[in-house]
């Protein structure tokens, strides 16, 4: 503010006139700018607050004319909230996120008794809700969710992530799906094994084009899904913690073939090992049925999943993240990797993948050449490479002896010399030894000690570009202790970070 005070008194002492020029432009950018920044409002205490009007009366004039969305909190005020919505001329979307557990405050069963039925069936509001807490309501709290969200604006819905106690039945969330026939957005998120949905006979789910499925028990068989579900419009599909041979052996991939996005994580310890037939599978689907996949993220048996399938999307991928089941948890198991002559063939024909994650075992390829041929995407700038240790569990390691940040240093030396393209490196990271944020430590007694000691098998460091500099910078990121006892599902599902500030300046060499 201060700097245009300036620079408007200098212009009056150059040529009053230019004073009123400014002015006239300040006016209009004003007029372009404040449309812009009130479209979308995301709610707080104090605009939602009573005395509003008295603080901010420009403000909520602005909210009137100007907004169209808005995002808010189930813990703030019902009333303040109903008193903003009400205002706006053009409401065309409500983002509501719970974060207290709670369907219903005091006489408010939100957002049912929050929302204009009026104003919201002439603005054709959409609403999205984030976070619903996983309930199952009886007797005569039955309805509760139909209740709480008006089924005909709910077009997204996303589900928190549950805590005990778990529910073992959803038939109260099935009837709100079953109702809400504008529904194009599922997040479903449960723990562990999961559960499933229980069908009557003349139930069917709305068409959905964005699905995301976590600890989801899939049992269906191929008839159930037919007369259930429809995936005539996907074009999400995240299949995370849940037996993807089920989901895969019971799906018509005739009606996948729009994906746009395929994630596939596999969960089926309780269930016979038939991950390399879900492999099999998958590479069907995405070889022969799927048309043009921008994301592809998939945990596989490497060697079953041949880079032919890969090469149907050699136009339309831009996000590339292959992991094999093995991973690098425990040094003395190899982790098949992809082959060198296949990775180049790769970078020759996808010349749009801009994000890239893949598994390196020493062991399994020459690490000089499967790095070459990372480097070799054109369009590449970021780029996570899972390695094994270079660490022995009884080795003794000297007092300032790193040999593992030393081996993820020369990597990232390697990478950024031999970058190919005129896309620079935003991030690369080193994932080692099986890394998480949420880390249960390897068992072995050995490692333990070697922990007691301060080594660790699992580690990760990051490279990464300051887009206002450009200087390049590493990191290494620390986790968090989890419990010993803590389930792989536990590990994965609990995504607190913790970084580590000591940053070491690298050189560019690009």
């Amino acid at each position: 503010m201060g700097n245009t005070l300036t620079s408007i008194w200098q212009l009056r002492d150059i040529d009053a006139q230019y004073v009123s020029t400014a002015r006239v432009l300040c006016q209009r950018f004003n007029q372009i700018a404040i449309p812009i920044a009130f479209k979308t409002l995301v709610l707080t205490e104090r605009i939602i607050a009573q005395d509003a009007g008295q603080h901010f009366p420009r403000a909520l004039e602005h909210i009137s004319a100007h907004t169209n969305h808005v995002v808010a909190r189930s813990d703030l005020d019902p009333a303040g909230i109903k008193r903003i919505l009400e205002r706006i001329r053009k409401l065309s979307s409500v983002r509501w996120r719970y974060v207290d557990g709670e369907v219903h405050s005091g006489r408010f069963w939100l957002p049912s008794d929050i929302l204009n039925a009026e104003q919201t069936r002439y603005n054709r509001t959409k609403l999205y809700v984030e976070e619903l807490p996983l309930r199952e309501f009886e007797g005569e709290m039955r309805n509760t969710y139909l209740r709480a969200i008006p089924i005909d604006l709910l077009v997204s819905l996303k589900m928190a992530h549950p805590a005990p106690p778990l529910v073992t039945r959803l038939n109260s969330l099935k009837h709100l799906l079953l109702s809400a026939r504008r529904l194009e957005t599922l997040h479903f998120e449960d723990r562990g094994q999961g559960t499933q949905f229980d069908f009557a006979p003349h139930e069917r789910l709305p068409p959905l084009r964005e699905l995301t499925l976590r600890s989801y028990d899939w049992r269906h068989t191929a008839e159930e899904v037919a007369r259930h579900w429809d995936f005539s419009r996907i074009t999400s599909l995240e299949l995370i913690s849940m037996p993807v041979f089920n989901f895969l052996n019971s799906v018509s991939f005739h009606e996948l073939a729009n994906l746009q996005v395929l994630h596939c994580e596999d969960f089926s310890a309780h269930l016979p090992d038939l991950r390399i037939e879900a492999t099999r599978r998958l590479n069907l689907l995405v070889r022969s049925y799927v048309r043009a996949l921008s994301t592809l993220q998939i945990t596989v048996h490497t060697y079953h999943f041949p880079v032919d399938a890969l090469l149907s999307h050699a136009r339309s991928l831009t996000t590339l993240r292959l992991r094999d089941h093995t991973g690098f948890g425990e040094e003395d198991r190899r982790c098949p990797t992809i082959y060198h002559e296949d990775l180049a063939l790769l970078a020759q024909r996808m010349r749009q993948v801009q994000v890239l994650e893949l598994d390196m075992d020493v062991v399994h390829t020459d690490p000089p050449q499967f790095l070459r041929a990372a480097c070799a995407f054109p369009a590449l700038h970021t780029l996570t490479l899972h390695v094994q240790t270079v660490l022995h569990p009884f080795e003794v390691v000297h007092p300032g002896s790193d040999r593992d940040r030393d081996a993820a240093m020369r990597t990232l030396h390697f990478l950024v010399r031999h970058k190919a393209g005129s896309v620079p490196w935003r991030a690369i990271t080193i994932n080692v030894g099986g890394w998480k944020k949420v880390m249960v430590r390897r068992l072995s007694e050995p490692w333990r000690r070697q922990n007691e000691r301060g080594v660790f098998a699992e580690r990760c460091f990051v490279l990464e570009r300051n887009a206002g500099t450009g200087e390049m910078s590493v990191r290494e990121e620390v986790a968090v202790e989890a419990s010993r006892q803590a389930t792989p599902e536990e590990e994965d599902e609990d995504e607190e970070e913790e970084e580590d500030d000591e940053d070491e300046e690298m050189s560019d060499d690009e």
